[in-house]
């Protein structure tokens, strides 16, 4: 299951990011997964500068807050910065099954 996290963007589902960045968290798992979701109300992207700000409903983060360009890695950022989004999950779950979940929940220290 190949899906791209790393391509830097200015538009997502129609609209304008306030700069140029890498989509995170849930952001990225619904562009890579095409999911089709409410958009959460506070997006999260990684800036190409070192400074984390908010403006226009996107929070930035940055370079050195970057997950590892995969499903884990987004989804870990997502439940750190951004809480629990039931519906994004839910469907995330649909998408996937629950087999790279059990893969990533096995894997974690205890």
């Amino acid at each position: 299951m190949k899906n791209s996290f790393s391509t830097p963007v200015t538009v997502f589902h129609d609209q304008k990011l306030p700069e140029e960045g890498l989509l995170a968290g849930y952001a990225a798992i619904i562009d890579a997964y095409k999911l089709m979701v409410p958009l959460p109300n506070r997006l999260c992207a990684l800036g190409m500068e070192h400074r984390v700000f908010e403006k226009s409903g996107w929070k930035y983060f940055t370079p050195r807050h970057a997950p590892t360009p995969d499903l884990e890695g987004h989804l870990v950022f997502a439940l750190k910065y951004e809480g629990i989004d039931l519906a994004v999950l839910s469907k995330l779950f649909d998408y996937t099954g629950l087999k790279p979940i059990e893969e990533m929940i096995k894997k974690t220290p205890k």
